[in-house]
């Protein structure tokens, strides 16, 4: 194991505290980008018939809302067709998945661990037996990023197939 010195150690804090910031600041727009997105498909479901109502409605829907209000407009229009309903659940499932990462990473406190090459997101007060951690590497990250830019596709496919 090689010994660092001090200037590699902040050389590669530096970096990883670079590297990280740029993939958390495009998750952040891909997370604001799927957010209205989400909310615009709501709000022009049924070809927009209810375009004003739902605008009002949506316009202050947390992200989680709206991923339960897509869900009863699905359960609505597809009551007794169990394909929409399976598919549209499964993007639902990696969409609230993705909606507790990207509140943990928002949320959480960073920092860095040059020897290990990872950066950590601490959530929680440091006095709180419920505080929790996770390390993750620059490829986590990006490979968390490029879950949040499948969810728009996976959605697109889906509106194609079954509008709501």
């Amino acid at each position: 194991m090689k010994a660092w010195t001090g200037i590699e150690i902040e050389r590669a804090r530096q970096g990883l505290e670079q590297a990280s910031a740029t993939v958390l600041g495009r998750m952040f727009f891909e997370f604001w980008r799927r957010d209205m997105s989400l909310g615009l498909a709501l709000v022009w479901s049924d070809g927009g018939a209810q375009l004003e109502r739902f605008s009002k409605l949506v316009t202050d829907f947390s992200f989680h809302k709206k991923l339960d209000f897509l869900q009863k407009l699905v359960e609505a229009k597809y009551e007794r067709e169990q394909e929409p309903h399976s598919l549209y659940g499964k993007w639902l499932e990696h969409a609230h998945a993705v909606r507790v990462t990207r509140n943990e990473l928002i949320h959480g406190q960073w920092g860095v661990d040059p020897m290990k090459n990872q950066v950590v997101n601490v959530v929680g007060l440091p006095t709180s037996p419920e505080q929790r951690q996770r390390a993750y590497t620059i490829a986590e990250l990006k490979a968390t990023l490029d879950q949040m830019a499948y969810l728009q596709v996976r959605l697109a496919e889906l509106r194609e197939r079954w509008p709501v």
